[in-house]
């Protein structure tokens, strides 16, 4: 909902789709201060004006240039104005940054948690040991990775750790940036200058494999009554230690398919089924778990 990097979004749909969502009983947002700029937070919190503030459980995320000392404070206070809020739920790192020790980070999150400004610090694209050491200096209750069923690499070691140290795992990306949805195919790409042009499951020769692979995901849908996308979040949802998917919707017919995928469980054959197609994409990646899922020439 930021707008950049993304095609035909609109700010009034969006914010229909939120309350679309917020009326359907869903109870959580999730945002971050880089999406537009902040004007993601902003659309948050025109909707979150108009409703009950305790209604809605508000994520964003700090970006990388912003974890220092000196700067982090001065981040959250713009995210909490862009939100109309005088707390933030769950404050989320963004993406790690090598060249600011995590230390120094969590005792600026601490600091604001103490402040009252932040309920609980969460991390996003972090990988099972920087996970550890975040953990040395406070508590950290989430992990916001990229996980689909076309995207899986947390599965080795990051998600194990999570589940061992009682980490809720909320993954974004469940339907690998729209592709699981079906409505792509050799000659519907993204245009170059969307954010999904560079994601690695988009790039031949994954790509063509990865369609290949959503037929497989249809066929399991039509036997559910379900959607491609339905049974891709579905999929998502039931693997151990998931604890909630973030997905995207641009306006309210996308939030109540994904609302579809709620309620009803996928067999284990099918579950397996649809394992096996996602490892034929995963071997087409080829790809070690710190690997970012976009390549930017």
């Amino acid at each position: 909902m930021g707008g950049e990097a993304w095609h035909d979004v609109r700010d009034e749909e969006s914010e229909r789709a939120l309350h679309a969502a917020l009326d359907a009983g869903i109870n959580w947002l999730d945002t971050a201060e880089v999406y537009g700029r902040g004007h993601s937070e902003r659309i948050i919190g025109r909707v979150l004006a108009a409703r009950r503030r305790e209604e809605v459980i508000v994520a964003t995320k700090v970006v990388g240039a912003h974890l220092a000392a000196d700067q982090l404070p001065g981040a959250l206070d713009q995210s909490l104005r862009n939100l109309r809020t005088d707390y933030v739920d769950l404050y989320q790192v963004h993406w790690p940054n090598a060249q600011i020790p995590i230390e120094e980070t969590m005792a600026a999150l601490l600091a604001a948690q103490e402040a009252g400004k932040i309920r609980y610090i969460g991390v996003s694209n972090f990988n099972a040991r920087q996970i550890a050491e975040a953990l040395q200096y406070g508590p950290v209750v989430s992990l916001q990775p990229p996980y689909s069923l076309f995207w899986r690499y947390i599965e080795k070691e990051t998600l194990p750790f999570c589940r061992e140290h009682n980490i809720g795992v909320i993954p974004y990306s469940p339907l690998a940036q729209g592709l699981l949805t079906g409505k792509f195919s050799l000659s519907n790409r993204p245009p170059a200058d969307d954010n999904r042009a560079h994601n690695r499951i988009f790039l031949d020769p994954t790509y063509e494999v990865a369609l290949q692979q959503v037929e497989v995901v249809r066929q399991v849908a039509a036997r559910y009554g379900k959607t491609p996308a339905q049974v891709a979040i579905r999929w998502v949802l039931q693997q151990p230690g998931i604890t909630a998917a973030i997905v995207g919707a641009r306006n309210e017919r996308q939030v109540a398919e994904n609302l579809g995928a709620d309620g009803w469980t996928l067999a284990p054959e099918d579950m397996a089924t649809l394992t096996a197609a996602g490892d034929k994409v995963m071997a087409s990646l080829g790809l070690e778990e710190d690997t970012p899922m976009w390549k930017w020439d």
